[in-house]
């Protein structure tokens, strides 16, 4: 026996399904976490770590190299997150930009880059002043 379908003269049977209910709410939630991923470091983060887990990997521990580089970890932040590319057998990380507080308070910045292995090991790195590191604090 068919169920009887909604209608204002029956209210109290069962609803029929219609797509336009799911699919608006569905696109527009694609829409925003689209946004979100390149806004929010973490959404970002975690949409890069699902998608391409080798790069990131080697992302962060370029990133976290850099870090341990600077003159006063304590002071660095990492400002450009750079680009992962992959070689033979490992990843090249390059454009990781690290600002740090210098001896006169103002931020000195320096690019940093480095050979990663698949295992996320450091095996090289190259860290280089920018032509204009010094912004003055405030």
């Amino acid at each position: 026996m068919e169920e009887p379908r909604y209608s204002p003269a029956n209210p109290n049977a069962r609803p029929r399904f219609r797509i336009e209910r799911i699919l608006f709410p569905l696109v527009f939630a694609l829409v925003v976490l689209a946004l979100l991923a390149d806004k929010i470091p973490t959404v970002r983060d975690a949409r890069e770590k699902l998608l391409h887990p080798a790069e990131y990997q080697a992302l962060k521990a370029c990133q976290g190299a850099a870090l341990a580089a600077a003159e006063r970890p304590a002071y660095a932040r990492i400002v450009n997150s750079g680009e992962a590319h992959a070689t033979q057998g490992a990843q090249y990380v390059e454009g990781v930009r690290v600002g740090e507080m210098g001896q006169a308070g103002a931020e000195i910045t320096y690019d940093f880059s480095c050979y990663i292995e698949p295992d996320g090991k450091v095996v090289k790195s190259h860290k280089q002043q920018t032509t204009s590191s010094l912004r003055t604090g405030g």
